[in-house]
C-alpha cells in the first residue's frame, strides 16, 4: 500500500474511534451518568480502539473529544440538549466500557448500535399510572388513610401526565414543573373532603417531582472537582424545586389554604 493510502486507513481508522467513543460519551450523558463517568467512558472505549493519547471536554451541553494515534489526531464535538434518567442504557454501557479491552473496533462499533437501538424505556400508560402509585405509597408511609392514598396517587398521576403534554410540546423545565405540582395539588384540594389526612396526601403528591439523579450527580461532580457542571446540575434540581413549590404555593392561594 502506498504512503497516501496508509495515511487515509489511519486517518479513517482513527476517525472511527473518535466517533465510537465520543457517541459512547454523549449517550452516558444523556442517560444520566456523572461528568467522570462520561470522561472514563470516552477514555477506555478510545485506548480500546488504538488511541494513544485522550482528551475530553464535558459540559452541561457540549460533550467533546480528541484522540490521538501515531501523529495523527482528530476532534470534534456533540450537543447534548436532553439529559435524561436510562439506568437500563447506562449498565448496558458500563458493561461494554468493561469489555471493551477485548473487543475488536468493530466489535464495540456493532454493540454501541445494538445499545442506541434497544427500546429500554416503560410505556407511557405504565410510567404515569406507577408514579401514582408511588405517591399513594408515600402518603401511606406518612400515615395517610386510604381515602386520602387514593387521592395522592390520583393527584401525582394527573400532575405528571400534565408534564408529559408539557414536555412533548417543548416547555421548559421551570414551567411543565410548575404546572405539574399546580396539577398535582389541586388535584388533592378538590377531594380533600374524603379523606381525615389530606396534609399528608398534600405532602405525598408532588413527590415525583424530587430532582433526585441531578442533585445526586451534581454532589458527585463537585466531589470530583467537576465544579461547572456540578454547580449546573445543583442549579437545575434548585430551578425544580423552586418551580414545584411555586406550583403547590399557587394550589394553595387560589383554593383559600393559604391563611
Amino acid at each position: 500500500m502506498s504512503d497516501a493510502g496508509t495515511a487515509d486507513s489511519e486517518r479513517a481508522g482513527l476517525e472511527q474511534t473518535l466517533q465510537t467513543a465520543l457517541e459512547a460519551g454523549v449517550r452516558v450523558q444523556m442517560s444520566g451518568g456523572y461528568t467522570a463517568r462520561v470522561y472514563d467512558t470516552m477514555d477506555r472505549i478510545a485506548r480500546a480502539m488504538g488511541a494513544d493519547r485522550v482528551e475530553g471536554s464535558v459540559t452541561a451541553a457540549i460533550v467533546g473529544l480528541t484522540v490521538h494515534r501515531g501523529g495523527w489526531s482528530r476532534t470534534a464535538f456533540h450537543r447534548t440538549p436532553h439529559i435524561g434518567v436510562d439506568f437500563s442504557e447506562l449498565s448496558a454501557l458500563s458493561q461494554l466500557t468493561r469489555d471493551a479491552p477485548g473487543l475488536s473496533p468493530d466489535g464495540i462499533r456493532e454493540r454501541l448500535d445494538a445499545i442506541e437501538h434497544t427500546e429500554r424505556r416503560y410505556p407511557v400508560g405504565l410510567v404515569l399510572p406507577m408514579l401514582g402509585v408511588a405517591c399513594a405509597a408515600f402518603a401511606v408511609l406518612f400515615g395517610s388513610d386510604a381515602a386520602g392514598a387514593a387521592i395522592a396517587g390520583l393527584g401525582g398521576f394527573a400532575g405528571a401526565l400534565t408534564r408529559h403534554l408539557m414536555v412533548r410540546r417543548q416547555f421548559v423545565p421551570f414551567i411543565f414543573c410548575l404546572a405539574g405540582a399546580l396539577v398535582s395539588t389541586t388535584v388533592v384540594l378538590l377531594m380533600s373532603p374524603v379523606t381525615g389526612t389530606s396534609t399528608q396526601a398534600l405532602a405525598a403528591c408532588v413527590l415525583w417531582l424530587v430532582p433526585g439523579v441531578p442533585m445526586l450527580n451534581g454532589v458527585a461532580d463537585l466531589l470530583a472537582t467537576h465544579y461547572l457542571n456540578g454547580i449546573v446540575r445543583l442549579a437545575m434540581s434548585a430551578v425544580i424545586v423552586f418551580a414545584s413549590g411555586l406550583g403547590v404555593s399557587i394550589a394553595l392561594g387560589l383554593w383559600g389554604w393559604l391563611r
